[in-house]
């Protein structure tokens, strides 16, 4: 089963709080987030994970709220949410956050062996 990003859903939660406010605008409001990158979200590319967690906190949603599986169902797996809680958690660095999500993501592998 393969999980996946919304994109779709994510452009289009961004374009309807955005409104008819300028990119330089929003991009204040939301904080670590260029112009530019904010015109290139627009355009359909894929967030790195700091901005995705940014416009998740801009727009009040949970990062899990925008992926979904090959079948078209909104499923993540415990590993999954874990990883993207540890992603999101402003207290940890990124590169941290990434160490315990590779941990994480190892310690579940070996023991559901």
């Amino acid at each position: 089963m393969n999980t996946r990003l919304d994109i779709k859903r994510l452009l289009s939660l961004v374009r309807d709080k955005r409104g008819t406010k300028g990119l330089r605008e929003i991009s204040a409001e939301i904080g670590n987030v260029s112009p530019s990158t904010l015109s290139r979200i627009e355009n359909g590319s894929i967030p790195d994970m700091e901005t995705f967690v940014a416009l998740c906190d801009w727009l009040q949603m949970h990062p899990g709220d925008f992926f979904f599986t090959d079948h078209g169902e909104q499923s993540l797996d415990t590993v999954e949410e874990i990883i993207i809680l540890l992603l999101s958690d402003k207290r940890l660095e990124p590169e941290t956050a990434y160490t315990l999500a590779q941990i994480v993501k190892a310690t579940y592998r070996y023991l559901l062996e």
